[in-house]
């Protein structure tokens, strides 16, 4: 997980500009010591395959720390609609079967309050993720439940049926 800290000095194009940076960064690609080409940032950080083939990239955390004289409630939903091309899922409005999107080559953009961290710690449901509308357990954030839900429902379909 990358972390961004916001102490609010920033506009949200400013904000967007970084985003865009890290966008650029987990798409370059250099020879691995194996001699395979893949993305820099896996050859420093790991991260989990998964079965539906998403190429995941690691979360940014923006933490927003309010200090300055900007009000993170305009920013954040102005930084969402300028960033909706990194983090937007495939699908979005209609959904893969067993209700889930793909988020292939996107970027899961999560963003907590300080002050909100603070009381309730990173195991609290104060994180939000973009695109969601509720905050979440940080692990709930940043994966995809319902693909996995939908991948599981479909592992012990099959299951049953070679059973059969």
């Amino acid at each position: 997980m990358f972390i961004e800290v916001d102490n609010c000095h920033e506009t949200a194009e400013e904000l967007a500009a970084k985003l865009e940076k890290y966008a650029r960064s987990f798409r370059r690609k250099v020879k691995d010591t194996d001699g395979r080409e893949r993305p820099m940032w896996r050859t420093h950080w790991n991260a989990p395959a998964t079965r539906s083939g998403d190429a995941t990239h690691p979360p940014v955390l923006l933490v927003r720390n309010r200090i300055g004289e900007r009000n993170p409630n305009r920013t954040i939903p102005r930084l969402q609609e300028l960033t909706r091309h990194l983090w937007q899922g495939q699908g979005q409005g209609q959904r893969q079967k067993g209700g889930h999107h793909h988020y292939d080559g996107k970027i899961p953009i999560i963003a907590v309050g300080l002050r909100n961290l603070r009381e309730h710690g990173p195991t609290g449901a104060v994180v939000a993720r973009f695109g969601r509308d509720h905050p979440q357990l940080l692990w709930e954030a940043i994966g995809n439940a319902r693909r996995e839900a939908a991948e599981a429902w479909e592992m012990e379909e099959l299951t049953v049926r070679q059973e059969e």
